[in-house]
């Protein structure tokens, strides 16, 4: 079986740099995933704000710049309580990164907020 984004994921994914680009295109020949957010407006990121689905404002988040330097992707079906599938997904995309020379971060890995889906360029 051939994995693919759907449509969504592919419109969301292309909203992000290159590189990001280049990562999930490869990820998602091995492991099912869904790209839930790339770039966000300002509405979109004062929504996330507003709701707790971020704690930045606008204008703080990689996700605010065009393209984005950020992407929140999940695999694929989507359990948001199974964390260590979200921890495994990481591990697997943070390799992948590695070999393709793509220098990434994982928000799981933060310690002031843990946002498991959430991937963005090194700064």
């Amino acid at each position: 079986m051939t994995l693919h984004f759907s449509p969504r994921s592919t419109t969301n994914l292309d909203t992000c740099v290159e590189p990001l680009r280049l990562l999930f295109r490869e990820v998602i020949k091995h492991m099912d995933c869904t790209v839930v957010c790339g770039h966000r407006d300002e509405a979109a990121q004062e929504e996330a704000f507003r709701t707790g689905r971020s704690k930045a404002r606008w204008g703080e988040s990689l996700h605010n710049s065009f393209p984005s330097l950020a992407v929140d992707v999940v695999p694929y079906p989507i359990d948001w309580e199974d964390i260590t599938r979200f921890e495994h997904f990481a591990g697997f995309v943070l390799g992948v990164a590695t070999q393709m020379g793509i220098s990434i971060e994982w928000g799981g890995r933060w310690t002031s907020i843990v946002d498991r889906p959430h991937f963005q360029m090194r700064q």
